[in-house]
């Protein structure tokens, strides 16, 4: 689903006279598909486009500082606006913008900066010493100021690259154009025609560029001097500012080549589109380009292209015009013309038809204001859902459809986890994913003081919506975190309060004492929710002190997905008694071993099947030695580590988790679902996965012998196993499905988001 969210964005630029910049900002503003709200700031005056940007309905505020020049009374009128503005987003366009309004901006608060460059660089060193500074300063706090930048064609991002810009901060865009208004027109080529005094059997050449040294006038007069031996009727027509007879030294030039009889000089103009479509071929004659509108503009009216290899313009007309080295008016002049000898030939009709269609699919307007909106809406992560989740595979096994589910409602879903082997996985997925140093255990302080500044940092750089920690460290560290980073939002999800909350040592007494007080910290956001899979978990930290009022939402497991795990008959053979689980000491599997020696030799057969292996980094693990012993004994049949555990629910007949404590226990819905009975204990989380009595039985934690009577009763009583698995099945449609999971969360996400 498409974010709908509409944000404010206020644009910064030095000025808005008539420029390539300029005329860009004008036209992705002014989309008929623009459904975000914009305010300029022109650090200048209005210029040209001020007046037609209010127009169109843009807010346009000046601040009236010289052209060139910085003034106290200006730099503290932007602050001013912006603090008062508090845009979603800040877009400066050019160095002088992007170094001071990146700075204003930031210093106001805003950290949603992006950079604008709108240069190819090629020929900086040409340019005013205070240009060249301001462009060196820009490179050198790239790292600091802004959080991304856009430039307007690739060769303009690797060359700011190559001089120290961030260049993990960068964004290609490549300007759009209006296909409505840039199209051929052969009626508007006739009136043109008319009006230039130019007919119809006259080739004719232009070339729209502003009188600047980067536009290389004189390469362009040299190049067509030598193609007008060979074309004695050619014309050419220049448009752009300074581009007129005033201009002394371009008439000079003029005169120098002989072109005065055939060139037309017209100056600045409005009407650049209606001129575009009067001609045969427009040349870009430049020695330095960022991306050239004009090269796309003229393809999209149906002209050819002769362009100089700068900046995009090879890019841009492909395989479909002419190309020149810069500089070199004798390459220019035979790339020109060949491109006459083209005119009127079924060869030259096949370019301009393909021209079109390539600036359709890559230069739209409309895919240049999408692209801008998509990279704002990232850059204001309105919709940002990051999850801080220990280990990969559990944010693959546990939460994946969750992280699906909020996608495809238009959130913009990032993964925080330690590394692992199933981090491909994750990223194979779609999904960002950040790699946070985390260790499974929390002996060294420490390594927990820099996992917590690690997830500061992550938040402060990705500027995340809402945070949704899931298990004990990134709830944690995450909730401490997310309060320094001033996330707007958190959400920590209590999937089991842990084996420290389920002994009585002096050790254990202190570990739970300091992370009572760590859960008060990181519960203690403003803007929070705590999701509990069972009441004992959340009565043990509401008397602890750890929740306030409000904060608590009840979410009965992970969700299970019913078509994954379908409700088959019952197979024939021995009963079969299965556990899935991590080989834990506190999830019972001491005593569903011991279960199994105590029904050895029964008369139904029974077995008891082991799906698991030890955690060794857990300190409740079993032992490799001790799996190693209880498979050499054969009481039970250890089947290790499985990923096809619903076609191992339909190959048995009782689903047994013994567990000392839980969130609630994955392993037990998928069992409800696949329609087997549950034997579980009667502590917090395994008795809220079932319904007692019906769906399965608890028996008391730690009494092997009472889980082997049950066990043995529901293996002596198909009848009885089986209304029970029919029963969580039921349970499992009317709460325990993956898709009332989801949308439960998606609702706890929106609900936040509109606070």
């Amino acid at each position: 689903m498409t974010d709908t969210t509409v944000l404010h964005i206020v644009h910064i630029i030095s000025g808005l006279g008539h420029g390539g910049a300029e005329t860009v900002l004008h036209r992705l503003l002014t989309a008929s598909d623009q459904k975000d709200r914009h305010t300029v700031i022109s650090m200048t005056d209005d210029g040209v486009f001020g007046p037609r940007l209010r127009e169109a309905g843009v807010n346009v505020l000046t601040l009236g500082m010289p052209s060139g020049r910085l003034t106290f009374a200006g730099l503290r009128e932007m602050y001013r606006l912006l603090r008062q503005l508090s845009p979603d987003v800040v877009q400066t366009w050019m160095y002088h913008a992007d170094l001071v309004g990146g700075v204003v901006a930031r210093l106001a608060g805003i950290r949603a900066v992006s950079w604008g460059i709108r240069n190819s660089g090629a020929n900086l060193h040409k340019a005013s010493r205070v240009s060249r500074a301001i462009a060196w300063l820009c490179a050198r706090t790239s790292g600091m100021i802004p959080a991304a930048i856009v430039a307007c064609a690739d060769n303009a991002a690797h060359r700011h690259k190559s001089w120290g810009y961030r260049a993990n901060l960068f964004r290609v865009i490549p300007n759009g154009y209006d296909l409505s208004r840039w199209k051929p027109d052969p009626e508007v080529r006739l009136r043109m025609r008319s009006q230039l005094h130019v007919s119809l059997d006259t080739p004719l050449v232009g070339c729209v560029a502003r009188w600047n040294p980067l536009k290389d006038h004189a390469n362009l007069l040299a190049a067509v001097a030598r193609s007008a031996q060979a074309h004695p009727k050619l014309k050419l027509v220049l448009v752009g500012h300074q581009v007129d007879e005033n201009n002394a030294q371009l008439m000079s030039l003029v005169e120098q080549h002989g072109l005065r009889d055939r060139v037309l000089l017209l100056g600045r103009r409005d009407d650049v589109p209606d001129i575009m479509k009067a001609l045969d071929i427009h040349v870009l004659s430049s020695c330095a380009e960022g991306f050239p509108n004009v090269v796309a503009e003229a393809m999209a009216v149906g002209v050819a292209n002769v362009v100089t290899d700068v900046g995009d313009a090879s890019r841009i007309v492909s395989t479909l015009g002419w190309v020149a080295p810069p500089q070199d008016s004798q390459a220019l002049s035979d790339a020109l013309s060949q491109a006459l000898a083209q005119l009127g030939t079924p060869d030259m009709a096949t370019r301009l038809q393909k021209g079109r269609e390539r600036v359709a699919r890559f230069f739209s307007l409309s895919a240049m204001v999408e692209a801008y909106r998509a990279h704002w809406h990232e850059l204001a992560g309105r919709r940002r859902l990051m999850f801080a989740i220990n280990n990969p595979a559990f944010f693959l096994s546990h939460r994946l459809p969750l992280a699906l589910a909020a996608r495809e409602a238009g959130f913009d879903v990032h993964v925080a986890t330690m590394d692992g082997p199933t981090v491909p996985q994750i990223q194979a997925l779609g999904f960002r994913h950040h790699v946070i140093p985390m260790s499974r255990s929390g002996r060294n302080p420490f390594r927990e003081f820099l996992t917590m500044l690690a997830f500061r940092r992550l938040f402060v750089q990705q500027r995340p919506a809402i945070v949704h920690a899931v298990t004990i460290k990134p709830l944690l560290y995450g909730g401490i975190a997310a309060r320094l980073a001033k996330v707007p939002a958190f959400i920590g999800a209590v999937s089991g309060l842990g084996f420290v909350f389920t002994g009585g040592d002096p050790k254990r007494n202190l570990i739970r004492w300091a992370a009572t007080r760590l859960y008060r910290l990181a519960l203690g956001h403003p803007h929070s929710r705590v999701i509990f899979q069972n009441s004992g978990d959340r009565d043990m930290l509401q008397s602890a002190g750890a929740l306030r009022p409000g904060q608590v939402v009840m979410i009965r497991g992970s969700g299970v997905d019913l078509d994954e795990f379908p409700a088959l008959p019952e197979p024939g053979g021995a009963p079969v008694a299965i556990m899935v689980s991590r080989l834990l000491h506190d999830k019972g599997v001491n005593e569903f071993v011991e279960a199994a020696r105590l029904t050895r030799g029964h008369p139904s057969g029974l077995r008891w099947v082991l799906v698991g292996s030890p955690d060794v980094i857990n300190p409740a693990s079993v032992t490799e030695d001790t799996l190693k012993a209880w498979q050499q004994e054969g009481v039970v049949e250890c089947l290790g580590e499985r990923t096809d555990i619903a076609e191992l629910y339909q190959s048995a007949h009782i689903a047994v988790l013994p567990s000392y404590r839980e969130g609630l226990p994955k392993s037990l819905i998928e069992a409800a679902a696949s329609g087997r009975a549950v034997v579980t204990t009667d502590v917090p989380g395994c008795r809220d996965a079932i319904e007692p009595g019906e769906t399965g039985v608890l028996v008391p934690a730690r009494d092997a012998r009472a889980l082997a009577d049950a066990v043995v009763r529901l293996a002596e009583n198909p009848e009885l196993r089986q209304q029970m698995g029919r029963a969580g099945r039921q349970l499992a449609e009317r709460v325990f499905d993956i898709r009332l999971v989801q949308q439960a969360h998606l609702q706890l996400y929106e609900s936040l988001l509109k606070r």
